[in-house]
């Protein structure tokens, strides 16, 4: 099972677009860093007042004091988050998935032991043979031939959901 998990865990789009979430947001803490230095400009300015005209080279220092005061903190804040969403998906990943597993193990014990029993307890050509030697009544043999097709019926159904827990865990794949 912990093979089959780590494999559908990797392939599973719920889980990788959580993982994107996470390196998105460890990326906006870089941005936040990098915006949070000092920025220098430097280039020809020109700037003309009534009387007066000025020309020349400029440079200039922005130092951004309460400009990005929390983005960083408010960054590292949402990839701790995301890191916390990831691995509650991952647990409740693992959990729906173990528990189906589990469910499909047992379904597939019951099963072949409802078969075992089925096959030793047929009887339907014993009580074929005493309905038409008159050893039973059409009555008797009627409510002998229900049970045994009860039992089939029930151990068709129970295939049924056994396949349905295989299909359910056979999903998680596509």
């Amino acid at each position: 099972f912990e093979e089959w998990y780590s494999g559908m865990e990797s392939i599973n789009s719920i889980l990788q677009y959580v993982r994107g979430e996470v390196e998105i947001g460890k990326e906006q803490v870089k941005l936040s860093r990098a915006l949070s230095l000092p920025k220098f400009a430097t280039g020809y300015m020109s700037e003309k007042v009534v009387g007066e005209h000025f020309q020349g080279v400029m440079f200039g220092v922005s130092i951004p004091l309460w400009e990005n005061k929390n983005k960083q903190k408010y960054a590292e804040a949402q990839v701790e988050a995301s890191l916390l969403v990831l691995e509650d998906s991952k647990v409740q990943f693992y959990n729906r998935l173990r528990s189906l597993y589990l469910k499909a193990s047992v379904m597939q014990q019951n099963i072949a032991q409802y078969r075992r029993e089925i096959e030793a307890s047929r009887n339907d050509l014993l009580l074929q043979k005493a309905l038409d030697s008159g050893e039973i009544s059409l009555l008797s043999y009627l409510l002998e031939i229900g049970y045994y097709y009860d039992a089939l019926v029930k151990a068709l159904e129970n295939e049924r959901e056994y396949q349905l827990v295989l299909a359910e865990l056979n999903a998680v794949a596509l």
